[in-house]
């Protein structure tokens, strides 16, 4: 087990706080009219929203990236004092490990998962000394995992989602079905969980080792192969006239699948490189291909309700010359003979609609640097219309897919050791990043570091939207009326995390708001915090798992007046003007 320093219980006057709020009877009518009344008000204020494209054009590099305040608390705090290990029974099974062995996170059922060989380990991460659930059913060892919500229908209304399991020759759908319900269950996704088999589920892979699998909130089923080749799972409740109850569709390399195997390698038409991660923009129904170790990006359009078969639209070949075409690239991205295993690419994330309706997909390269693309040719009516966050979903629904472009390529953090006037030499030392997991959401991006001497300690880094005054706004008094440039607080966890970083993710937490309330972007913090419970990650390693808040400005503030420090105090409402202070 491993402490945490100071600060991973800070906060429980306003958790309390919130609590008592939260027993108090209030309609919910009434208080999401609130929301988009006080969002409405603010808006017209002083801190207007913008779209992300706008604030990335009128980045001032020198106020790029900015630490926090001296003696501010770290903006990320751990909600337990410990570090949750791995179960007992995962690390026993993992001594006996032969062939493969992952984990990772599935925040829909709020578990962490590992596989080790054909064993999956399902088990709680919000709660420590959880009994993982079990499963063995399958000969072959286990080479990815996903979780989808199933379309209406097609199983019985007691399997709520489905695992979908792939192993080195088939793949294979389990039914998650919760044994035991509490007040609670239904919203936080609480249960406990029985895997029920579904033999009637079950395809083989064709020699194909699946890397990767996404789903769509329609209930669709993607996977990835090492083969470089896209795969939909279809299933559906019976067999019927040209449809099987389970099947692999192929959706990318058609034309070789009539051909003899021989003649795709004789030609040229066999696969580059393999598929590492497909990911899915649920809010514009578009998917995103990364094949690696080319850094090759492919887009497919799911249509306009997302139930259309996979379009593919657009291949990025070269992301390097891509990102340097960015603005701001030539200055990122000027040297690829020396800068090839810095750039290579280690996350990619769908923008929200609600921070940009011109920018769609995010790329994070190993070192940290950003590239912003568009699925949209620039055209100058697309891109001058809809700024304002209120037309976004109108905006961003009517037009498809059509191409990828980069559109803004940003800088990498600097060096946490620099950056928060660490002094230390392992914290000081002037080498960049490397990245070993990343995630983006809501203007956060969180980035793990391996660091120690043996490289099996982790570092979190959090980069996120700096909503205090721009310092030419406290030197004469007024945010003014030109748009802001994109500046962003740079803050790192107190504490090594122990093992090596596997995955990171967001822990969605139940509100009983409409979904306009719990959708509201990074722009609107200062007011979404009145509102809404603060944004909770949780990271999963070698050694255990952790769950970690970011503290919203309300929250430095409870700990800052819980310091009785009467200049920090002074600081904090200098830093966010009088407005906020009000």
């Amino acid at each position: 087990m491993q402490p945490w320093q100071q600060g991973s219980a800070s906060g429980a006057g306003a958790a309390a706080a919130a609590a008592a709020f939260g027993s108090r009877s209030f309609s919910l009518e009434s208080l999401s009219e609130s929301w988009r009344h006080l969002l409405s008000t603010c808006g017209e204020g002083s801190r207007a929203t913008y779209d992300l494209y706008d604030l990335l054009a009128n980045v001032r590099r020198e106020e790029t990236y900015q630490p926090a305040p001296p003696g501010w608390p770290s903006m990320l705090r751990p909600l337990s004092p410990t570090l949750f290990d791995l179960p007992s029974m995962v690390q026993e099974k993992y001594r006996t490990c032969q062939t493969m062995c992952f984990c990772g996170l599935l925040p829909g059922i709020r578990r962490a998962w590992a596989s080790i060989d054909n064993s999956l380990f399902l088990w709680r991460y919000d709660k420590s000394g959880d009994v993982p659930v079990e499963y063995c059913g399958e000969e072959q060892a286990i080479c990815a995992v996903g979780l989808v919500r199933p379309r209406p229908g097609v199983f019985l209304e007691a399997i709520q989602h489905i695992i979908v399991l792939c192993t080195t020759t088939e793949i294979v759908l389990l039914g998650v079905c919760p044994t035991r319900r509490h007040a609670l269950a239904s919203r936080d996704g609480s249960d406990d969980i029985a895997l029920q088999p579904l033999p009637m589920y079950t395809v083989p892979s064709d020699n194909v080792i699946m890397t990767s699998v996404a789903t769509t909130a329609a209930g669709r089923i993607f996977l990835g192969g090492a083969d470089g080749h896209l795969y939909e799972l279809q299933y559906n409740a019976a067999d019927g006239w040209g449809r099987k109850r389970c099947q692999k569709v192929r959706l990318t390399g058609r034309l070789q699948q009539l051909l003899p195997s021989f003649l795709p390698s004789i030609f040229g038409l066999g696969a580059a490189s393999a598929v590492h991660k497909v990911v899915v923009d649920d809010e514009r129904h578009i998917l995103y291909v990364l094949s690696q170790p080319h850094a090759t990006i492919q887009v497919f359009d799911l249509g306009h309700e997302g139930t259309d078969p996979a379009k593919k639209v657009s291949e990025l070949s070269d992301f390097y010359q891509a990102a340097a075409s960015a603005t701001g690239g030539r200055d990122t991205f000027r040297n690829p003979a020396s800068d090839k295993k810095a750039a290579a690419i280690k996350h990619i994330t769908p923008i929200a609609r609600s921070e940009s309706s011109k920018l769609h997909l995010l790329v994070v390269t190993a070192d940290g640097r950003r590239v912003y693309f568009t699925t949209r040719y620039m055209r100058s009516a697309y891109f001058s219309q809809y700024t304002q966050t209120g037309a976004v979903g109108q905006a961003a629904s009517q037009g498809r897919p059509e191409t990828l472009v980069a559109v803004f390529a940003r800088q990498a953090l600097p060096h946490t050791g620099l950056a928060l006037g660490r002094t230390t030499a392992d914290l000081a030392r002037p080498t960049p990043l490397e990245v070993v997991c990343a995630f983006s959401s809501a203007g956060n991006l969180l980035l793990s570091e391996a660091t120690g001497s043996d490289g099996r300690t982790t570092k979190l880094l959090l980069s996120s939207r700096n909503h205090t005054l721009p310092l030419a706004a406290l030197n004469v008094g007024t945010m003014g009326g030109s748009t802001p440039g994109l500046r962003e607080m740079l803050t790192e966890l107190d504490n090594f995390v122990p093992g090596e970083a596997c995955a990171i993710a967001s822990s969605p937490q139940p509100s009983a708001l409409g979904p306009e309330v719990q959708t509201a972007g990074a722009q609107e913090e200062l007011i979404a915090q009145l509102f809404l419970p603060a944004s909770r990650y949780v990271l999963i390693s070698t050694a255990g798992v952790v769950e970690l808040e970011k503290r919203r400005p309300i929250d430095v503030l409870v700990r800052v007046l819980e310091e009785r420090h009467p200049d920090r105090v002074r600081q904090f409402f200098e830093a966010y003007g009088a407005p906020e202070a009000a």
